[in-house]
């Protein structure tokens, strides 16, 4: 049961989406959009730091992600009580798996040096903004939790 609903929450996200759609123009439109890539120069700098921001979000995801589940000491324990905790364990989980796999094809790329060619920044560019998500998948659950445990308080 638990196997099922992990497989669940990884399919059934804006990230996952997100990648397919991704995939799809990559597929569908590649060719006209590597053309319209080659006419645009890149500043070497920003390719030398491009990295940052994929780390920085997924550093941040790895931080604060855990106040997902433990949002401080008078509330934790509401929470790990609720029947339901279980799921949002999943999804934790999930989500911290997500952000070190996202990670991984944007240090690929940049270490190969792959930015330079419409296929490495297609990538890069695909798991950067798929982090990002995650990271606002994250953002939004703990205002979510929050919220509902000053409801469950009152």
């Amino acid at each position: 049961m638990k196997a099922i609903y992990y497989l669940r929450v990884f399919l059934v996200s804006y990230e996952f989406v997100f990648l397919i759609f991704s995939a799809a123009l990559y597929i569908l439109f590649g060719e006209l959009l590597e053309k319209h890539f080659l006419v645009v120069s890149i500043n070497e700098d920003a390719l030398k730091w491009a990295m940052l921001f994929p780390i920085s979000i997924s550093g941040w995801t790895l931080k604060d992600g855990v106040s997902v589940i433990f949002p401080d000491d008078k509330t934790s324990k509401t929470l790990h009580e609720w029947p339901d905790f279980w799921k949002l364990k999943v999804h934790f989980n999930v989500g911290i798996m997500n952000s070190i796999i996202y990670l991984l094809p944007c240090v690929a790329v940049w270490f190969i040096g792959g930015l330079n060619k419409f296929d490495g920044a297609w990538l890069f560019f695909m798991f950067a903004v798929a982090t990002s998500l995650n990271a606002f998948s994250f953002y939004t659950a703990k205002i979510g939790i929050r919220s509902a445990l000053i409801k469950t308080n009152e």
